[in-house]
């Protein structure tokens, strides 16, 4: 049953309309959802309690990944780019880099910590693995969607 839910929100999640990137991100997150839930196999108890963590630590992540490098990144543009970057500027922007990777690692621990009241160690690893699982399926699907859009 849970395989039939699965393939669903993977079908789903990949079908339809390209331009509505929040209504797509949204279907990724539910069958992200479902791909942890079944992987984690979590009670209901375990899920009330690990969903909001959860949920807490995938925003910090975004915000990190995708918000913080997007604002170097447009900040380097506004310098005139890579190439017009005087080594004090390249070395800031370095620094800053190095400084939200830390922050993630930190973000990462943080989430590892206050799990280890909700899951047992061995649920938390698979946790991880889970994750790359995740990541891993979904780039093969993004490849094979648009292989076919070719």
């Amino acid at each position: 049953m849970k395989t039939i839910i699965i393939t669903l929100f993977l079908t789903l999640g990949f079908w339809g309309n390209s331009n509505a990137q929040e209504n797509h991100r949204e279907r990724i997150k539910a069958y992200k959802t479902a791909y942890i839930t079944q992987e984690l196999d979590l009670s209901s108890k375990e899920a009330e309690k690990f969903w909001p963590l959860y949920n807490d630590y995938e925003k910090k992540l975004f915000s990190l990944r995708v918000l913080k490098v997007r604002e170097e990144r447009d900040r380097i543009k506004n310098q005139g780019g890579f190439e017009d970057l005087s080594d004090k500027e390249a070395k800031e922007a370095l620094d800053n880099m190095i400084q939200n990777e830390k922050e993630i690692i930190k973000i990462k621990e943080e989430l590892y910590k206050e799990l280890t009241d909700v899951l047992s160690p061995i649920k938390i690893l698979k946790l991880y693995k889970a994750e790359m699982g995740f990541n891993k399926k979904l780039l093969s699907q993004y490849k094979k969607n648009r292989g076919q859009n070719r």
